[in-house]
């Protein structure tokens, strides 16, 4: 059972959504109140009482406007996690709500829900309008359990390993990157062997995710990847990383804008070490795909979005 006892002390809803505001270009408090539907003088309050209570510099004021801190930055990254997962619970209990024949359960990992999956409901839904699509989030043996537990209708998962017996197709391919905070790549020059890789201490997703596996299944002769640091998410990865505390190893679908940016850069691998996947869709066989879920596999088969 997790722990809510120190709920009291989570900092406000709103006050996360201004941070994510100013740092989706918001240029002053005034702007991102706006945004999130307060007055200026309830934003500043929030604002202020935000830092007060994480004990951190979240805000840099001068007479142009105001920006975020590198430590703001940082917690608005992962306040953006937080107003997301309030967005897809208000999503999820209106789809209850609304639920009728046409709905489509669908139960994604992580990378495909954040970088795979947006473009392919964008384009299905207009398509189809009369078939509703729930999404959950997972990493991908979790996903795999929903399936198998008959909660959902398709799995998407970037798994190297499949469950046996159970109907497959891909939607997707994707390759992992090694990336770095450019002040760590300057030494990081000549491409790495697998043996030399799997010596380096790396930030990694968590056992279960279809990201560790595949890096994992590529290092196995070498006993696998060694780890600096273990985050649930991509983004905790992307921040923990552009510190410089060590490379990640990411989606490169997570990781470009981060390469855009110059915030992070690739660093390079010897063309041996495997670290391209297939990212799939799979469904139980103990019952037929609906016709809402068996279109949106066919759309996305068809489409091969990246």
């Amino acid at each position: 059972m997790r722990d809510v006892s120190d709920m009291h002390r989570w900092p406000e809803l709103r006050a996360l959504g201004l941070l994510v505001a100013l740092s989706g270009g918001a240029g002053s408090i005034g702007q991102a109140a706006e945004a999130v539907g307060l007055a200026q003088p309830n934003a500043s309050r929030s604002l202020r009482n935000l830092e007060r209570d994480l004990g951190v510099p979240l805000l840099r004021r001068s007479p142009r406007g105001t920006s975020l801190t590198a430590e703001g930055q940082a917690v608005a990254e992962w306040a953006a996690q937080v107003v997301d997962a309030y967005r897809a619970l208000n999503a999820g209990t209106q789809a209850i709500r609304d639920a009728r024949a046409g709905t489509v359960r669908v139960c994604a990992s992580l990378t495909v829900a954040e970088y795979l999956l947006p473009g392919y409901l964008a384009t299905f839904t207009s398509a189809h309008p009369d078939v509703d699509v729930g999404l959950g989030v997972e990493n991908s043996a979790a996903v795999v359990a929903e399936v198998r537990a008959l909660r959902c209708d398709l799995g998407l998962v970037e798994s190297v390993s499949l469950p046996s017996g159970f109907p497959t197709a891909v939607i997707g391919r994707d390759r992992l990157m090694i990336a770095a905070a450019p002040s760590f790549a300057a030494a990081w020059t000549e491409p790495i062997t697998a043996e030399a890789l799997a010596a380096t201490p790396l930030l990694v997703r968590e056992v279960g995710s279809g990201t560790r596996e595949a890096v994992d299944t590529a290092l196995a002769e070498f006993g696998g990847v060694s780890v600096a640091g273990e985050y649930g998410s991509n983004s905790a990865l992307r921040v923990a990383a552009a510190t410089g505390v060590a490379p990640v190893v990411l989606s490169e679908l997570a990781l470009r804008d981060d390469f855009r940016s110059a915030r992070l850069v690739p660093l390079p691998v010897a063309e041996s070490i495997d670290l391209d996947r297939r990212l799939h869709a799979l469904w139980s066989p103990k019952r037929r795909l609906s016709h809402g879920a068996r279109a949106l596999l066919d759309h996305m088969t068809s489409a091969q979005v990246r």
